[in-house]
């Protein structure tokens, strides 16, 4: 609370009430539905629980927006969903499936090392497609599948071309 008193000071004082301070008149039922959804995505389960009040809401559980893999949660991250096998995942939990080309988790993804870099596959029958397309690739393009270290290889080759030709003269 604040005041002024009779000599033009402002003053700020807190009042508590005290407990015989407060008397009950009424009760009035208020209404609050408590909504409670599932969503069940191949085998995985995301509970959403909240309470309605017309148009606002107060979330109690959130199941959707957190990550299977980890302790990943809130709405402020991003998540993808894997269609292979139902989970929702964070950025790091996700990666390109390469012969689809689309979303794979980690969890659930089929792994193999090509051109020293690691590639995600849906299934083991997309890994041998991928297998054969890769014994048919020319060599540069096998080295392209690990664009960091083929431009690294491309750059350290061109600093021995040049320092054997500055060795030269």
């Amino acid at each position: 609370m604040t005041y002024t008193g009779n000599n033009n000071v402002t003053y700020t004082k807190t009042c508590e009430p005290n407990v015989s301070d407060i008397s009950v008149q009424s009760i009035d039922a208020v209404y609050l539905p408590d909504i409670r959804h599932a969503v069940q995505l191949q085998d995985y389960s995301y509970p959403l629980q909240y309470f309605a009040a017309g148009p606002s809401r107060v979330t109690t559980e959130d199941g959707i927006h957190q990550c299977v893999h980890c302790e990943t949660s809130g709405t402020t991250e991003s998540y993808t969903y894997c269609a292979n096998c139902g989970s929702i995942s964070c950025e790091t939990h996700i990666k390109t499936e390469r012969f689809e080309q689309e979303p794979v988790c980690t969890g659930c993804a089929v792994t193999e090392r090509f051109a020293l870099k690691t590639k995600y596959f849906y299934d083991q029958e997309n890994l041998e497609s991928f297998r054969d397309q890769y014994k048919e690739m020319p060599i540069h393009k096998k080295a392209l599948e690990n664009a960091p270290i083929s431009v690294g290889v491309l750059l350290l080759l061109m600093l021995l071309v040049v320092g054997t030709g500055l060795a030269v003269l």
